[in-house]
């Protein structure tokens, strides 16, 4: 089996080349770096900024992985053409390529339960209410994703199976360390005051290491299209700051709250239904939340 995957480093990129290490599975990687902790059997140094991919390098892989993205981290202020190209444009046009070509095996997508934008309500999103949402969104990566989704939906008679995943939050120990769990963990190991907005917003927790296993048992099934990965844990924002507290043994304070702005503090209530998935693949074990922190302890 062969593997590729579009994007070298990102967290989800390196969940994905992890599991093909423990499985023997031979990896190509394309990406403007090489892996830095996971091996690849073959690297291709690309800049989807600038330069376009060589399909004919990809046709011989039974899954190709495209994980390339802009405007994921808030920090490093992408460009709104940067995000368009990236998130919307390379993996459309990748996927007309791949159908020119006659691939036969299967490309997998991601969107975000982000496109489905400021909803107060108590809601839980099928994959086509996802797809088909009107809400108002707060930036040009929440677009860029929707645009991606939307096409998927629109566009399956190709030779190859297309599987477009939504995902909600995605966490780790390998994310980027301003992200809220690494930052808390860190803050609190350092004794470093802290800022956070009111913690109100309702959120689905999935572990990043949980999704390789997920998709490539997914993969078996004739099955294409657009599917929700919901995980098994939904927290308030705030409820992930006090977990993360206690298991240091410590309690939160008020002061703590609603002093930070986050641009998707609109989105209050966001969750998506997987019952479509669980038809499909009804035992997944997920990783717990708790349980993930004695691996952020270990790395951070």
């Amino acid at each position: 089996m062969i593997i590729s995957i579009i994007g070298a480093n990102g967290l989800l990129a390196t969940e994905i080349g992890l599991f093909c290490n423990r499985n023997d599975i031979n990896i190509k990687v394309f990406g403007r770096r090489e892996p830095e902790r996971y091996k690849g059997n073959e690297f291709n140094k690309v800049d989807l900024t600038t330069e376009h991919l060589n399909v004919e390098a990809l046709l011989d892989s039974d899954i190709i992985y495209y994980t390339t993205g802009a405007g994921i981290q808030s920090n490093l202020k992408d460009s709104a053409s940067s995000i368009y190209h990236l998130n919307t444009f390379v993996p459309i046009e990748l996927s007309k390529a791949l159908n020119e070509k006659g691939y036969r095996g299967s490309f997998v997508t991601f969107g975000s339960y982000f496109e489905i934008g400021n909803n107060n309500e108590q809601i839980i999103f099928s994959e086509m209410d996802v797809a088909c949402s009107v809400l108002k969104v707060s930036n040009d990566y929440c677009v860029s994703k929707r645009l991606l989704t939307r096409y998927v939906v629109s566009s399956l008679n190709n030779p190859f199976k297309h599987l477009h995943f939504i995902l909600p939050t995605i966490y780790g120990e390998k994310e980027a360390s301003h992200r809220l769990i690494p930052y808390t963990i860190n803050s609190i190991k350092r004794n470093e005051s802290m800022q956070f907005t009111s913690g109100v917003q309702i959120r689905q927790y999935l572990y990043a290491g949980d999704i390789p296993k997920i998709i490539f048992d997914f993969v078996d099934f004739k099955k294409e299209g657009v599917f929700n990965i919901a995980g098994e844990e939904t927290y308030t924002v705030r409820k992930i700051i006090e977990m993360i507290h206690a298991f240091y043994g410590l309690e939160t304070s008020e002061e703590l709250f609603g002093k930070a702005d986050r641009s998707d503090i609109a989105m209050q209530d966001l969750q998506i239904d997987d019952c479509e998935l669980k038809k499909i693949l009804p035992n997944i074990k997920y990783t717990k939340f708790v349980d993930s922190l004695k691996m952020y302890d270990q790395c951070l």
